[in-house]
């Protein structure tokens, strides 16, 4: 099961209990969390962990120039409400095709909107494709946050494999563009998963950091439940499609 997430940000008129993951995704095997929502984590006393969980780098989607998607202004309102929409949906036989964007990071001196869109062929094959456009020079970061009990192991043609209770996902980056693996950072905060109030552990993550104008940078992501097999023809397909 995959969640694509083009909600709004909390609950209106000050957005409290929102966190910035416009665009985020979770993906779940037979039950077993492998790509995850870390969580909330705490209310008062832990401000700079509140603002992380809280905020766009803790969410698999990509954050620009260091920035959330929308300000927070205290520890439960925002400012700056970002805007997110489901653009385009479509299904033919088992394939399935998503489209969203947020206009969040508008609000940056050379603003940028987000496009996501998501793939589904061939029963266990999924696809991720961000696209960015605007104006100006920024830093790109796409995150993965993994499920703290998986066990996750880079395989010899750059595959990653992310395994729990028996089930598995592969995921990689198309093009040149590769993860690297993170966990229990404290500085900036970094790959941490909490399971409930007050608890905190660390957790895997998987990034990918890219400079450059709005129009020229990318990511696709291909993620292939428990087997590899045949996914490579299929990934060009989409990609050059």
């Amino acid at each position: 099961m995959l969640t694509f997430d083009h909600g709004p940000l909390g609950l209106h008129p000050l957005y409290n209990h929102g966190h910035a993951d416009a665009l985020s995704v979770t993906l779940s095997v037979k039950g077993a969390s492998l790509i995850v929502d870390p969580g909330t984590y705490g209310y008062n006393g832990v401000p700079a962990y509140r603002r992380y969980f809280r905020g766009t780098r803790a969410h698999n989607t990509v954050n620009i120039d260091g920035e959330d998607q929308s300000v927070q202004e205290t520890e439960f309102i925002w400012g700056r409400p970002y805007r997110a929409a489901l653009t385009e949906a479509s299904r033919v036989n088992d394939s399935m095709f998503l489209k969203g964007e947020h206009d969040g990071y508008e609000r940056l001196k050379h603003p940028v909107k987000h496009t996501r869109r998501v793939s589904f062929s061939g029963g266990n094959i999924f696809l991720i494709q961000d696209s960015f456009s605007g104006r100006g020079l920024h830093n790109f970061e796409l995150n993965y946050h993994l499920h703290p009990d998986a066990a996750t192991v880079e395989q010899e043609d750059g595959w990653w494999r992310i395994d729990r209770n028996g089930m598995r996902v592969y995921i990689n980056l198309l093009g040149e563009a590769r993860f690297q693996y993170s966990e229990g950072v404290e500085e900036p905060i970094l790959g941490w998963y909490s399971p409930s109030y007050g608890v905190r552990h660390k957790s895997g993550v998987l990034s990918c950091l890219k400079n450059g104008c709005s129009n020229e940078v990318s990511f696709a992501t291909a993620l292939c439940v428990n087997e590899l097999s045949g996914e490579k023809e299929l990934f060009q397909a989409c990609k050059t499609g």
